[in-house]
């Protein structure tokens, strides 16, 4: 066997490995957004929905208009790591950091009073995009469970209440962000989901963001 069809046949093996990596990727990538799509809509008692693809099998935006007494939006991204591509999916998890799920609840009955923000240290590359950080003071900050956490804030006890909020709500392991802003008037969260708790963390988030800003 020359040269040319050693190429050949090694051209031929990557292809067929690049078109079963893709098939198992976008099934399980499918799998994985049902099975959270269910899980959303199974706690959160919604009144209208609006759902928007991004990128494919990449993942999806979910705007809830929900039935709440305090909370009148839950507005989610969720992005995925590219499972169906095998030349991709090396780089996604540096780049990406493993699934990505943004949460933002919009309250309708009050109003948040100061910016605090818990923040994951050197998760993001660049720096977190915060206009307002250079008027924000920086502390550090740890769960009782998990380090490597640092603190934008107007007030302290802002930290305080949204360190409440996270643990009384979801496992902090899996933060990667949370904060509160007041121009805005919203809760923002950055996680990595987990399809078998995360529906159940987005009832709790809602049920006790009043409980701790209102």
């Amino acid at each position: 066997m020359n040269l040319n069809s050693n190429v050949i046949l090694i051209l031929l093996v990557i292809a067929g490995i690049a078109v079963l990596q893709f098939y198992q990727g976008r099934r399980l990538n499918i799998a994985l957004i049902k099975h959270y799509v269910h899980a959303f809509e199974s706690n959160l008692k919604i009144r209208d929905q609006l759902y928007t693809w991004i990128g494919g099998y990449a993942g999806f935006k979910a705007d809830y208009d929900i039935n709440d007494d305090d909370i009148k939006k839950v507005e989610m991204t969720l992005t995925m790591l590219a499972r169906h591509s095998l030349f991709w999916l090396p780089f996604s998890y540096p780049i990406k950091r493993g699934d990505r799920l943004y949460i933002v609840l919009r309250p309708k009955t009050f109003h948040v009073q100061h910016d605090a923000h818990i923040i994951k240290r050197f998760y993001y590359l660049f720096g977190p995009a915060i206009t307002e950080a250079k008027d924000l003071t920086k502390g550090n900050f740890e769960f009782s469970e998990v380090k490597g956490f640092y603190t934008l804030y107007e007030n302290e006890e802002d930290v305080q209440k949204l360190r409440r909020l996270i643990e009384a709500s979801m496992d902090p392991k899996r933060l990667r962000h949370a904060s509160v802003v007041k121009e805005t008037n919203v809760l923002f969260l950055l996680i990595k989901p987990d399809p078998y708790k995360t529906g159940e963390e987005l009832k709790k988030l809602v049920a006790n963001f009043p409980k701790y800003f209102a």
